[in-house]
């Protein structure tokens, strides 16, 4: 139960980050305007690119982890925040499947590190990335690069109601039924990645006739050795596929 349970006050929550952009904590803080009356209930006592100040250490009811974790001192830290955390979500892709960070995993670390770090000084701590399940509990996933908002809101309404959180756990493709989009696989002959995509963006990029490229990342039981052959059909070479499955769930695919 969140440590907040049987008090009155505000659930404590952190908002943390490790190897990205920093896109989905600015998703939250400043383009999700319709969540402005959820974030007001509770007492963000750690969000560096809210508030200059904060208290590290805890306790927090619910901790937001955005990132790849790509240093030792990373994993480290984010064991500190399972401890202190009642309940602990991965927000983003690069939490979640290893997201654009990951994409290095298909080399050798070393090699990559010689051609990012001309100067040896400074390769002393990368290290191959990794997921946050890799090493913590994750209670529940917020997918999306950046992630939307229907799943932001329910990871924070979630611990305000005390349930267990209800993310969207079907494929693009569903979305753009509801939007009556027309299929770009099957009627326009583009490489879309919609049918194994988790959906949660609205179905953004085909409502905008552009094919999916999977930043909500891969759904749970999707079938991918289908839409591969679907690819080849359409004449995509086995690099090109590769690349569209692993741009954002190279980590995840290679369990």
């Amino acid at each position: 139960m969140p440590f907040f349970s049987g008090e009155k006050r505000k659930p404590r929550a952190g908002f943390f980050k490790f190897s990205c952009c920093t896109g989905c904590g600015f998703e939250l803080a400043y383009f999700q305007r319709s969540l402005e009356d959820t974030l007001k209930s509770f007492d963000f006592t750690f969000f560096r690119l809210a508030y200059s100040s904060g208290a590290l250490e805890g306790p927090f009811d619910l901790a937001l982890v955005e990132g790849t974790v790509t240093e030792p001192h990373q994993a480290v830290e984010l064991k500190r925040i399972r401890e202190n955390s009642a309940v602990l979500y991965a927000v983003g892709s690069c939490a979640i499947a290893g997201g654009i960070p990951a994409i290095k995993a298909g080399g050798r670390e070393l090699e990559i590190e010689k051609r990012v770090y001309q100067k040896k000084l400074y390769r002393l701590t990368s290290m191959r990335p990794s997921v946050l399940s890799d090493y913590v509990k994750v209670d529940g996933c917020v997918r999306g690069c950046p992630p939307g908002r229907r799943d932001l809101e329910e990871a924070l309404v979630s611990i305000l109601l005390h349930r267990r959180p209800e993310f969207i756990e079907y494929s693009v493709c569903v979305e753009c039924k509801l939007r009556g989009n027309i299929c770009l696989l099957v009627d326009e002959g583009l490489p879309c990645m919609g049918p194994v995509t988790n959906a949660g963006c609205g179905a953004l990029c085909p409502a905008c006739h552009r094919a999916c490229y999977s930043c909500f990342g891969l759904m749970s039981r999707a079938n991918i050795p289908a839409l591969k052959n679907k690819f080849r059909e359409l004449g995509l070479s086995g690099e090109e596929i590769e690349r569209r499955f692993t741009l954002f769930d190279a980590l995840r695919l290679k369990k």
